[in-house]
């Protein structure tokens, strides 16, 4: 796409991008009068440019050479640009279409103060539905989507949070034990999907896989829910399938790819 010329532009933040656009061709740290030879720029001029930059944190300067280097403030941009992507926009077709599928209750979820927040929900057009919405917030210890949401967390990270949250008891399946919990996190995360045996609820069952952004890390999760006489050991693999496979398209409308 070709660039459209600002009709006022500003001459020092044009020579500032410059400097950043340098840094980020090079790949390695650059000395000021490095960057100022490369871009015919006074050293002046690069000194001054370089200072507010790193006053703003959107360049880093090594202590020891005096070089500079990209900050982590642009990093930030980058990744609040990432997150801009509507999740709910880019699932919902897929959400739709394993709903149809499965004829059960699909929903969408993410991880928010240390709990399980749905996003998205597609019904099913069974007579006996789930009864859940958008905006809700569900435990994550005891649920299919909490399950997924935590075990696919940085070890550090979930043990924080496992550690905070209160393991309280819905049903006589719920698991109310830490080392149990943790040791069902670590199976979660080797076989890709996570089971509620109904431990949130009496009688209902639920399935849930991750879905993976660019990095590979997983942002949300997606479950299928319904009656245990629904979603049982004769159905399950075919569900299980089912499911991961939605996950894994919609992980690649985010950027995900297999060798990630």
């Amino acid at each position: 796409m070709v660039k459209a010329i600002p009709n006022y532009p500003i001459k020092v933040l044009s020579k500032a991008f410059a400097v950043l656009d340098v840094l980020l061709e090079q790949k390695s740290p650059m000395s000021m009068s490095e960057i100022s030879e490369k871009l015919n720029f006074y050293p002046s001029t690069v000194h001054r440019i370089l200072d507010t930059l790193k006053y703003g944190g959107y360049v880093e300067q090594n202590p020891n050479n005096l070089k500079y280097q990209l900050g982590l403030k642009l990093l930030e941009l980058g990744m609040a640009k990432i997150n801009q992507i509507d999740l709910v926009k880019e699932a919902r077709p897929f959400l739709k279409e394993l709903a149809k599928k499965c004829d059960e209750t699909v929903h969408l979820a993410i991880l928010e103060d240390n709990n399980v927040i749905y996003l998205a929900k597609e019904e099913s057009s069974q007579t006996i539905r789930m009864i859940s919405y958008v905006g809700k917030r569900a435990p994550l210890h005891c649920t299919g989507l909490g399950k997924v949401l935590l075990a696919y967390l940085p070890l550090r990270e979930r043990d924080r949070i496992i550690n905070k949250i209160d393991l309280f008891q819905l049903t006589n399946n719920t698991i109310t034990d830490i080392k149990r919990l943790e040791k069902e996190l670590n199976m979660i995360e080797v076989n890709g999907f996570a089971l509620d045996r109904e431990e949130n609820e009496k009688d209902v069952r639920c399935i849930a896989a991750p879905i993976k952004d660019y990095k590979g890390k997983v942002v949300a999760a997606v479950s299928i829910s319904g009656p245990s006489y629904r979603i049982n050991n004769e159905n399950e693999k075919h569900l299980i399938d089912e499911l991961i496979s939605t996950c894994h398209k919609i992980s690649v409308r985010l950027g995900f790819q297999s060798n990630n």
